[in-house]
């Protein structure tokens, strides 16, 4: 195929892709407490507010589609691993406020990149799940750092970053809730008091100096001193608690992996606010994130 043959089609695909995005759309741009789904799919469920869906969004990438984080101008980045063999994925992209797809972002990936989060002066931190399961920092155009954090089954699976700006706590597929000082560039002392009684995933700092995480078969919350003080469940549901986000009201939203039920938990008496079902079958859902 020649160059310019492949670049065509590369053309068309993106038109398909864009027009297909937009069909039936409620909203045309990401607005405050939309919410957002990927899965194993590859592809990412936009939602508004109470849950309806607004419309899917496509990559250009062939993988699945892992976390996800919102920069200050509003842009969404989607990490993707890549499918075998892995011809493609394997990197982060980005989508502008339109829910189009606007290019990679990064470089210099290990293997599969799963989570991204921004501090507040713009810098992105993106968690890597496989091989040296480093965290890697970019600052504008500057070649990227990498933080060599320990590791349970994953590296570093999912992550966020405390209000302090140096503290980022993140999981790793194991019982423990882990921090490390990018500031400081030094492995601080595992968060929670016990082990948790199931395999961690995401997670979110409280505004209290707590972590609320998705922990298998609950959702555990720890207090600013790392002991378990609440849990959440819904009564006879099989589940798998895997994405996860605060929505800024003392409320979170958290997908179930076991059912694609996607479920907004009130933070302090544990009660569901609202829940929706993404309609893609079991072990599809994978994060949660909601627009700030």
């Amino acid at each position: 195929m020649t160059n310019y043959a492949i670049k065509a089609r590369a053309l068309f695909v993106a038109v398909v892709l864009l027009c297909s995005n937009r069909v039936g759309a409620l909203s045309p741009t990401f607005a405050r407490g939309d919410i957002f789904v990927s899965l194993e799919s590859g592809a990412v469920q936009w939602r508004l507010p109470d849950g309806t869906l607004n419309r899917v969004i496509v990559g250009t990438q062939v993988g699945t589609a892992e976390g996800m984080g919102f920069d200050s101008a509003g842009n969404l980045y989607v990490a993707s691993w890549c499918n075998d063999p892995c011809n493609s994925a394997n990197t982060v992209e980005r989508f502008n406020m339109f829910g189009v797809p606007s290019g990679q972002f990064g470089s210099g990936y290990h293997c599969s990149p799963h989570a991204i989060v921004f501090d507040a002066r713009g810098a992105a931190y993106v968690g890597q799940a496989g091989c040296g399961g480093g965290i890697l920092k970019f600052v504008g155009f500057q070649p990227p750092v990498m933080y060599p954090v320990a590791s349970e089954n994953y590296g570093a699976f999912w992550i966020d970053l405390a209000p302090d700006g140096c503290t980022m706590f993140y999981t790793s597929w194991g019982r423990q809730v882990k921090r490390y000082d990018v500031c400081a560039d030094v492995q601080l002392p595992d968060f929670n008091v016990a082990p948790l009684s199931n395999d961690t995933h995401d997670l979110r700092v409280l505004p209290d100096g707590g972590v609320v995480v998705a922990s298998g078969e609950l959702i555990a919350r720890l207090d600013a001193a790392g002991v378990l003080v609440q849990t959440y469940a819904i009564p006879g549901e099989s589940s798998a608690w895997v994405g996860l986000d605060l929505v800024g009201d003392g409320t979170f939203w958290v997908g179930n992996s076991e059912t694609a039920n996607v479920y907004r938990f009130d933070l302090e008496s544990g009660s569901v606010r609202q829940s929706f079902n993404t309609g893609t079958g079991t072990h599809s859902v994978i994060g949660v994130r909601v627009k700030k």
